[in-house]
């Protein structure tokens, strides 16, 4: 396999820039400079509906992060949106029946907002869920503001429906620990998790079974079928199998069987969804193996043979091999900011 690079395919509403102008105002960056040397029309910033590469729009955040010197900026951000940047997809969210099924929703109609992130949904045995939110493998290996804004907007809709003092058992980021917390705690709460394997927010049962006040049958069934005709099957089935490797890559070997099993499809469904995709099982777990191996290297305090032994690798030898055979690159050189 050659060197991974941006998956540059992938599209997202212009929505998800919302409030940036005014932030960055503040902030005292030159937004439309920013927007240009990122590689977006600085018209996204002030149309909500323009179609604008993810690549972009995650360089955007990184970068406005680092020009403004505000390491919390993902967060800041997240104070002047709420989910309605998902358009439909949020709309069928608010007139489910519970939270637990506005987040069901949520993570299988996501690739009609975008290709380029997943939402997945883990079910733990005391009836609560981690809500997880990964790029899809190829979009950036520098992705902590995106996530922390994504996860934040979580956090958000979350309090309009059990209370503004509603919080998450547990946030979890891949990323390593910010130099300040102050922001964090504020917006997740006390117990907060970095250098983890997953970025997620950890919900209790009693949050997932409060009923919404927008509830309705018929608008709820009308919206999820709007949703349907626009979901590509071959896509949502891929999305499906990227999040079900990221989950087992932990933990386990990922073989085709195992991912299948989560999937919830057939060995030969999953192949033949794939294959339709544009892709294969090997070819989409070397490049989530890949991904999530230069994401630790770029963003967490993990050291290399942490990151091998996460990651299945017999031994940090072969993690070094893999590395510079998908990169073009070792895992130092990564480490020290080389390469994408």
């Amino acid at each position: 396999m050659g060197a991974v690079v941006a998956n540059r395919q992938v599209w997202v509403r212009s929505g998800v820039l919302a409030g940036a102008v005014p932030l960055l105002a503040e902030l005292g960056v030159d937004a439309d400079a920013l927007a240009a040397d990122c590689g977006l029309d600085p018209e996204a910033l002030a149309q909500a509906d323009l179609p604008v590469p993810g690549a972009a729009v995650v360089a955007f955040f990184e970068n406005a992060a680092e020009r403004s010197g505000c390491e919390d900026f993902g967060l800041r951000l997240s104070a002047r949106q709420d989910l309605s940047i998902l358009g439909p997809l949020w709309m069928t969210m608010r007139s489910a029946m519970t939270v637990r099924d506005a987040l069901q929703v949520l993570a299988q109609f996501f690739v009609v907002h975008t290709r380029g992130a997943m939402v997945g949904l883990e079910a733990q045995a005391d009836g609560s869920l981690l809500v997880s939110y990964a790029l899809s493998a190829g979009v950036s290996p520098r992705d902590r503001q995106t996530v922390e804004l994504g996860l934040a907007l979580l956090c958000q809709e979350m309090r309009l429906h059990c209370g503004a003092g509603w919080m998450p058992r547990a946030a979890l980021f891949t990323h390593g620990r910010p130099a300040g917390l102050v922001s964090h705690r504020r917006v997740f709460g006390p117990t907060l998790q970095f250098d983890q394997e997953r970025n997620a927010v950890w919900i209790g049962r009693e949050s997932l079974d409060v009923r919404l006040s927008g509830h309705s049958v018929p608008t709820h069934a009308m919206l999820k079928k709007v949703l349907v005709g626009r979901l590509d099957s071959a896509t949502a089935v891929a999305a499906k199998v990227e999040g079900a490797m990221r989950a087992l890559m932990p933990f386990a070997d990922c073989s085709r069987e195992q991912v299948a099993r989560l999937a919830q499809l057939s060995q030969r469904t999953l192949q033949r969804r794939l294959a339709e995709a544009g892709t294969s099982f090997q070819e989409l777990r070397d490049q989530v193996r890949a991904d999530i191996a230069l994401k630790y290297l770029r963003q967490s305090s993990l050291q290399a043979a942490q990151i091998a032994e996460i990651l299945g690798y017999s031994e940090p030898a072969a993690f070094t091999r893999a590395f510079r055979r998908q990169h073009g690159m070792t895992p130092s050189a990564a480490r020290r900011g080389k390469g994408p």
